[in-house]
C-alpha cells in the first residue's frame, strides 16, 4: 500500500547497506528502515555513497550495493 507521503527517489537500508531506486510513488518501500536519500531518481552508486557517508548514516559507504526489493531477502539454504 503507498505511504500518503510517498516520494520516488533514491532510498537507502544502512543496516542491510542496500540502496533502492523508486521511480514512482508506489515502488517506495514501506518496509522499517528505508530512508529518503535522494529525490532524484537517476544519481548513481558513487553519489549514493557520498550522501550516505556526509550524512553520517553508514561508517563505510564502500560496502553499499543496489537492492531490486524492499523486502528481506530470504535466507540463503
Amino acid at each position: 500500500m503507498q505511504q500518503p507521503d510517498a516520494k520516488p527517489g533514491i532510498y537507502l537500508n544502512a543496516e542491510q547497506m542496500k540502496a533502492l531506486r523508486a521511480p514512482t510513488a508506489w515502488a517506495v518501500p514501506s518496509a522499517p528502515g528505508w530512508q529518503l536519500l535522494s529525490e532524484d531518481t537517476m544519481i548513481g552508486m558513487v553519489d549514493v555513497r557520498r550522501l550516505a557517508a556526509e550524512r553520517g548514516l553508514v561508517s563505510d559507504p564502500s560496502g553499499l550495493e543496489w537492492t531490486g526489493r524492499a523486502d528481506p531477502e530470504p535466507a540463503a539454504q
